[in-house]
């Protein structure tokens, strides 16, 4: 339950801002004057402030600037409530570190979705900082551990795992800012008329201002459609609300598509006939457009912990401080491939395992390596195809092979499939450090990995060879 102290030293606006927000399952605290909202603050920091401007002894902008000069408050969003409508209030507001500016008398819709608003982007804020600092702590991990066991290579290696990272990092990140600044301005520019035109809207019109919403909330959005496929679209809508005799039809298409819909829009084609349909088409445009930059920081979020997992698990691997211990290969295959999360039903797995004598090795380690590289090789098959995996001993080497039926890759890219950060999957957030995290373990072991395109004469099926040679 989010927790909102509320500043004003009109009892009738403390009542009704209390009863509202109570009725909506927030937890607050009123007080009538500034010198106690500083105390309360400190004492008990909020989620949020909704702050009077006009009061006596200590008006709200002074109140502001000592919140935001205290290291314990500086972060609470405060929401300005004020008589005053003139820019230059909301200019002094937004200058002192406010979030928002509300001009009395306020609409209590109004109200509710800029709180809303300002709780979200708080939210997000704290989940971006939390991953920062899990990224930098593992960073330390891994500078500590390479300062421990990487020779001049290895460490040469490490300044390019460094950039990779900054570079991968970078583009999540800027995502998370750039739509956060969208979110801040959607609240600042767009909430304040909300109120207004719900207002003015007949109960049909309601009706279909929430039926928008609903719909274009289910779409499956597209923002990958090629200009040809959204110019084909954008004709089929353009003639389907000319054939009804409706006004700026090509403004409305783009509105439309961005929304996520596709032809099928005879369910509003009478609100497009009304008056202010635009007002009310803009305005649901606007709510989507927040809730789609929502998601684009979920997404962001989410390749950056799934970096940070990575990059954990590089960490993790690039040194062991438990003795080597004698192991069955055998086994450890198993193990790798049980942990698999999801094989397709349709992926066939043949086994060919000979005989072999033990090897002296991290057990955990190789395990997490042969993950890898099987997981690799099923994502490359796809939902159906055979993965042919070979266990036999060579001379004094234990061999595996592991040979897919997925799709062949371009001669010059096989080189770099066990670099850092390399991946043909980036468009589903893979980090590109799964190979390479294999290729480290293998070489720890005094092993090597090698890759080969088969031609497809072999009497096994097969796009792709791995190769692993392990000493014994």
């Amino acid at each position: 339950m989010n927790n909102i102290l509320i500043v004003d030293d009109t009892p009738q606006n403390l009542h009704l801002l209390v009863d509202l927000l109570t009725k909506y399952d927030y937890k607050v605290r009123p007080v009538p004057n500034g010198k106690l909202a500083l105390s309360a603050a400190e004492i008990n920091p909020p989620d949020l402030i909704l702050l009077d401007v006009m009061m006596p002894d200590l008006n709200g902008y002074e109140v502001c600037k000592q919140l935001k000069t205290n290291p314990k408050t500086k972060d609470i969003p405060i929401i300005f409530i004020s008589a005053g409508n003139e820019a230059v209030d909301k200019v002094k507001a937004f200058a002192i570190g406010g979030a928002d500016y509300i001009s009395k008398p306020f609409q209590i819709h109004e109200v509710l979705m800029r709180i809303k608003n300002q709780l979200v982007v708080k939210s997000l804020q704290k989940q971006l900082k939390a991953k920062n600092e899990q990224l930098r702590k593992t960073i330390i991990q891994l500078k500590e551990s390479q300062k421990q066991e990487f020779e001049s290579q290895q460490n040469l290696a490490l300044a390019k795992i460094t950039s990779g990272i900054s570079q991968q990092i970078n583009t999540p990140v800027a995502e998370i800012n750039h739509t956060l600044d969208e979110i801040r301005q959607f609240g600042k520019a767009t909430l304040q008329n909300i109120p207004f035109f719900l207002a003015q809207m007949s109960p049909q019109q309601q009706k279909y201002f929430t039926t928008l919403l609903k719909q274009a909330q289910d779409n499956q959005i597209n923002p990958l459609l090629s200009d040809l496929a959204r110019q084909e679209l954008k004709n089929l809508i353009v003639a389907k609300l000319a054939k009804f005799k409706i006004k700026e039809t090509a403004k409305i298409a783009d509105v439309l598509i961005e929304m996520g819909f596709n032809e099928e829009i005879e369910d509003f084609l009478p609100l497009f006939a009304s008056e202010n349909y635009w007002e009310i088409l803009d305005n649901a445009s606007l709510i989507i457009n927040l809730d789609k930059n929502v998601n684009n920081i979920n997404d962001s979020t989410l390749k950056i912990s799934k970096l940070i997992s990575a990059f954990e698990d590089y960490a993790y691997h690039s040194y062991s401080k438990t003795p080597k211990r004698l192991a069955n290969l055998e086994n450890i295959l198993e193990k790798a491939l049980s942990s698999i999360a999801y094989v397709p039903p349709g992926v066939q797995i043949i086994k060919r395992y000979s005989p072999v004598s033990t090897i002296n090795c991290y057990p955990k380690a190789l395990q997490k390596a042969y993950f890898h590289l099987l997981q690799n090789a099923i994502e490359a098959i796809g939902t159906h195809g055979i993965l042919t995996i070979n266990l036999y001993q060579k001379q004094n080497h234990l061999m595996v092979d592991l040979i897919d039926t997925g799709a062949s890759i371009s001669q010059d890219l096989l080189d770099k499939l066990c670099d850092p950060f390399f991946t043909t999957k980036s468009a589903e957030g893979k980090a590109g450090l799964g190979l390479a995290i294999a290729k480290q373990i293998i070489e720890q072991h005094d092993g090597s990995i090698a890759v080969q395109l088969l031609s497809g004469k072999m009497t096994l099926p097969g796009n792709t060879k791995f190769t692993i040679s392990l000493p014994m």
